[in-house]
């Protein structure tokens, strides 16, 4: 746990900095925003109440609906190699380097979920996406 916090905070820069990257790159999928003009819907628009009115209601199209996707729903598997080879260059340490950095990213683009798996001789699952 210890060791985690402190990876965590030697990545922070450049955890936030990919933030911003993947941000660019990673697109919104689900729609949360209310938008448009429609003559059904799930919000009146008190904008166009107004006109609607002074039109003698005519001008119907008042209603808003959820239509601009401004969230992230993805699911990401990072998988880290755990064989003899990695730990006898001492690569180790980096790989749970990079491990922080990509978590920290995604997890503050609230990208959706995040699992970690590990590879050598067999593939293990450390943080399933349900978690």
């Amino acid at each position: 746990e210890a060791l985690w916090r402190r990876y965590e905070a030697l990545t922070a820069p450049l955890s936030q900095e990919l933030c911003e990257q993947l941000r660019l790159i990673l697109e919104a999928t689900v729609a949360s925003k209310l938008q448009g003009d429609y003559r059904t819907g799930k919000r009146i628009s008190m904008r166009k109440v107004i006109p609607y009115i002074a039109s003698g209601f005519r001008k119907d199209k008042i209603w808003l609906r959820r239509t601009k996707p401004s969230q992230r729903q993805y699911q990401v598997m990072l998988c880290i190699d755990d064989s003899e080879s990695m730990r006898s260059t001492g690569a180790g340490g980096l790989a749970c380097e990079a491990l922080a950095l990509l978590c920290g990213a995604l997890s503050r683009l609230e990208v959706g979920q995040l699992a970690v798996a590990s590879f050598a001789e067999r593939v293990r699952l450390l943080h399933p996406f349900a978690r």
